[in-house]
């Protein structure tokens, strides 16, 4: 058996250097199952086989300083992640990295350059008598720096406010939207679009105090030897300066609505000429449209100047569902009538909490946007014995402190 194992490092070796990973091996196989054994190659990002994938790397981010900032903590993670493994025996397929960049986005005033690590596992099956690399994965690591992946999260962690913007869009969520360019969608946005709403409050804590993980799956609901569902462990890697994100109180919001209120005017004006000017038949749905928002802007005015103080501090809970239920119930014309103020929530079904980006956590650096302020961890796994290893693996052997020291 010794020397078929090492013809398979062999060829892969070779085929790795040669960008031919899925050809192939002269060793024969009957089923998948047997190759869970077949020893796997690791693969880091600098050893990526394809010259043009490795030059896009950082390309969303748009200074020298950021993209060498990036590169950096990237390569510090992925030896992190190396010594994770130390020891560990890995079969059943190759794990490769990549690094990615996401752009921008800001927390306050605080512009955040975003990039990650993505390490995946390419498991290795049996076609036709002949072990060959699944050109797809199931399991993968992503570690990335100053972001939190709401894709993933959003059954749990979402931005929760659509508008009434859509296709003659001209920037008027952006807080500056008279500068904003259609080609930069990282510029900062208006405060209703910043907003945050969580429903599960173990998600919250492990964002808060990177004291432990958050799985999407609970244990008692996980089933062996699946594909599906993907499930997904997330650590949160945090500076110790106080919560990554903070409630918004009820007057926060409503001064937020009012904001985006004001922005739908601008926006109702422009786009009701536009139609009409191209005789645009859809222009019938915004009939009434000044009614509609200055009716919006009163409720939320009166509901200002009739509360009092200690009403207002309180955290603002919202319930989507409901208002929209509200809005047709009073048969309300949903182009016009987006964000409508109804009345807050507390505990009711669906009902969910705001936050906001703590403004005291992040801060501004002279370095770069891409400084490392926040570091989000997220395995996702299936129950197969190759991914089942190499979660156990990182999950006993994570490092915590190993991503803390990159943060500033």
């Amino acid at each position: 058996m010794m020397p078929a194992v090492i013809s398979v490092k062999k060829i892969f070796l070779g085929c790795i250097a040669l960008g031919c990973m899925q050809n192939s091996f002269a060793q024969n196989c009957k089923t998948t199952a047997e190759l869970d054994i077949v020893p796997g190659q690791y693969l880091t990002a600098a050893q990526h086989p394809w010259p043009a994938a490795r030059a896009s790397y950082f390309e969303e981010l748009k200074t020298a300083a950021d993209k060498a900032i990036a590169k950096k903590t990237l390569e510090l993670i992925e030896k992190a992640e190396q010594q994770s493994r130390m020891g560990f025996n890995l079969t059943g397929g190759n794990w490769e990295n990549t690094f990615s960049s996401n752009g921008y986005q800001y927390a306050g005033n605080n512009r955040l350059g975003k990039f990650y690590l993505q390490a995946a596992h390419y498991e290795f099956f049996c076609a036709s008598g002949k072990l060959k690399r699944n050109t797809e994965y199931g399991t993968v690591l992503r570690v990335y720096v100053n972001s939190i992946p709401l894709n993933t999260l959003d059954p749990f962690l979402q931005n929760p406010f659509g508008s009434s913007f859509g296709n003659y869009d001209l920037g008027f969520e952006y807080a500056d939207w008279k500068n904003h360019k259609l080609t930069d969608p990282g510029d900062k946005l208006i405060n209703l679009f910043t907003y945050l709403s969580c429903n599960d409050p173990s998600l919250l804590e492990a964002i808060n105090t990177g004291q432990h993980y958050f799985q999407d799956v609970a244990e008692k609901d996980v089933k062996l030897n699946s594909r599906v569902p993907l499930i997904h462990r997330y650590w949160f890697i945090k500076k110790n300066n106080g919560p990554v994100l903070v409630p918004v109180s009820r007057k926060e919001y409503l001064l937020s609505l009012l904001e985006y209120y004001q922005r739908e005017k601008l926006y109702f004006t422009k786009l009701v000429d536009k139609l009409t000017g191209d005789r645009d038949n859809s222009v019938k749905q915004y009939d009434e449209w000044e009614t509609a928002v200055n009716e919006k802007i009163e409720i939320v005015k009166k509901t200002l100047s009739t509360q009092k103080e200690d009403w207002l501090r309180s955290q603002a809970v919202i319930n989507r569902m409901e208002d929209a239920s509200q809005n047709y119930k009073n048969k309300l014309k949903e182009r016009i009538n987006y964000n409508r103020f109804w009345k807050f929530y507390d505990g009711e079904k669906k009902s969910e909490p705001l936050y906001q980006y703590n403004l005291n956590y992040f801060k501004t650096t002279t370095t770069g946007a891409a400084t490392p302020q926040l570091i989000t961890v997220a395995f996702r796994y299936v129950t197969l014995p190759s991914s089942l290893r190499l979660l156990h693996n990182f999950t006993n052997r994570f490092d915590y402190t190993a991503y803390y020291k990159l943060l500033q």
